[in-house]
Protein backbone atom coordinates (compact mmCIF):
# COMPACT_ATOMS: atom_id res chain seq x y z
CA UNK A 1 0.00 0.00 0.00
CA UNK A 2 1.18 3.41 -0.71
CA UNK A 3 1.64 5.81 2.13
CA UNK A 4 -1.25 8.06 1.03
CA UNK A 5 -3.22 5.07 1.52
CA UNK A 6 -2.85 5.11 5.33
CA UNK A 7 -5.33 6.39 7.49
CA UNK A 8 -4.00 5.12 10.50
CA UNK A 9 -0.96 3.39 12.55
CA UNK A 10 0.36 2.27 15.89
CA UNK A 11 2.98 3.81 17.48
CA UNK A 12 5.36 2.02 20.24
CA UNK A 13 4.43 2.59 23.54
CA UNK A 14 6.70 4.95 25.85
CA UNK A 15 7.75 2.84 28.82
CA UNK A 16 9.69 3.96 32.37
CA UNK A 17 13.10 2.88 32.89
CA UNK A 18 11.18 -0.30 34.65
CA UNK A 19 9.64 -1.26 31.38
CA UNK A 20 6.14 -0.98 31.98
CA UNK A 21 3.81 1.93 30.08
CA UNK A 22 4.48 5.10 31.10
CA UNK A 23 1.74 6.33 33.74
CA UNK A 24 0.92 7.85 36.81
CA UNK A 25 3.16 5.88 38.71
CA UNK A 26 5.93 7.36 36.75
CA UNK A 27 4.97 11.11 37.79
CA UNK A 28 3.14 13.31 35.85
CA UNK A 29 3.37 12.52 32.13
CA UNK A 30 1.55 14.84 30.64
CA UNK A 31 3.54 17.96 28.57
CA UNK A 32 1.65 20.55 30.37
CA UNK A 33 4.33 20.31 33.45
CA UNK A 34 7.21 20.32 30.62
CA UNK A 35 5.98 23.23 29.36
CA UNK A 36 5.46 25.00 33.19
CA UNK A 37 9.28 24.05 34.03
CA UNK A 38 10.14 26.01 31.29
CA UNK A 39 11.34 23.33 28.90
CA UNK A 40 11.93 24.04 25.81
CA UNK A 41 9.33 22.75 23.26
CA UNK A 42 12.32 21.48 20.52
CA UNK A 43 14.35 19.24 23.41
CA UNK A 44 10.40 17.76 23.49
CA UNK A 45 10.12 17.32 19.87
CA UNK A 46 13.98 16.51 19.50
CA UNK A 47 13.46 13.56 22.37
CA UNK A 48 10.37 11.89 20.64
CA UNK A 49 11.97 12.33 17.15
CA UNK A 50 15.39 10.16 18.38
CA UNK A 51 13.03 7.47 19.72
CA UNK A 52 12.36 7.17 15.77
CA UNK A 53 15.69 8.11 14.73
CA UNK A 54 14.58 11.50 12.60
CA UNK A 55 17.02 13.56 14.50
CA UNK A 56 20.27 12.43 16.99
CA UNK A 57 19.52 12.13 20.32
CA UNK A 58 19.96 15.59 22.31
CA UNK A 59 18.77 17.69 18.28
CA UNK A 60 16.32 20.65 19.28
CA UNK A 61 14.63 20.23 15.42
CA UNK A 62 11.81 22.31 15.03
CA UNK A 63 8.85 20.34 14.02
CA UNK A 64 8.93 21.92 10.53
CA UNK A 65 12.88 20.26 10.15
CA UNK A 66 11.55 16.76 10.45
CA UNK A 67 8.43 16.97 7.94
CA UNK A 68 10.73 15.32 5.43
CA UNK A 69 12.31 13.10 7.52
CA UNK A 70 8.98 11.50 8.30
CA UNK A 71 8.70 7.66 7.27
CA UNK A 72 6.40 4.88 8.63
CA UNK A 73 9.46 2.68 7.80
CA UNK A 74 11.54 4.10 11.03
CA UNK A 75 8.70 3.82 13.20
CA UNK A 76 10.29 1.73 15.81
CA UNK A 77 8.88 -1.97 16.54
CA UNK A 78 9.50 -1.85 19.87
CA UNK A 79 9.03 0.75 23.17
CA UNK A 80 10.91 3.91 23.96
CA UNK A 81 11.94 3.91 27.19
CA UNK A 82 12.21 7.39 28.25
CA UNK A 83 14.94 7.03 31.58
CA UNK A 84 14.62 11.00 32.73
CA UNK A 85 13.02 13.77 31.31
Amino acid sequence: RANSEIRFCHVPLVVGPDGKRLAKRHGDSRISPLRLAGKDPREVVGLLASSCGWCQPGERPALRELSGTFTLDTIPHRPFTLQQF
